[in-house]
């Protein structure tokens, strides 16, 4: 799995939602997988014309994940919500983080959950070629 964290700093966007054409990502990492549940879409469009887009629970070591080239590690989660991954050819975003299975002061995994996101997401993204091998994989 390829970890793309949020970059706040070459962030240039001025807008509250960090939404916009200016939006930046660090280099990606290779975090290892303890579990990932990969839940495909159904085939079937509603009539409200929305796309349905492919989910992954996963389960990676907290170790392994804050001991790698992440710049700022983030014990609660909160600062990945913007991050990207690449998993099984597609990206994904980051809709939860949360650190669990406690020692001591120490977790030992965390639990993550995230959604596809489609070329239709990155229109305006100035880092769709960042992403662009992960984007067209059907």
């Amino acid at each position: 799995m390829q970890w793309f964290q949020f970059n706040p700093t070459a962030t240039t966007s001025l807008d509250p939602y960090s939404t916009g054409p200016q939006r930046a990502w660090y280099p990606p990492i290779t975090v290892p997988v303890i579990l990932g549940e990969y839940q495909r879409a159904a085939k079937n469009f509603d009539d409200d014309g929305m796309y349905l887009v492919d989910r992954v629970h996963g389960i990676i070591s907290d170790w392994q994940f804050f001991t790698s080239t992440i710049p700022d590690p983030d014990p609660n989660g909160v600062n990945h919500l913007n991050d990207r991954v690449a998993f099984d050819g597609r990206l994904f975003g980051v809709t939860s983080f949360i650190p669990r299975g406690r020692v001591a002061s120490y977790f030992l995994t965390i639990s993550f959950d995230l959604v596809e996101i489609t070329a239709e997401d990155l229109a305006e993204d100035t880092a769709i070629a960042q992403f662009a091998p992960y984007i067209n994989a059907s």
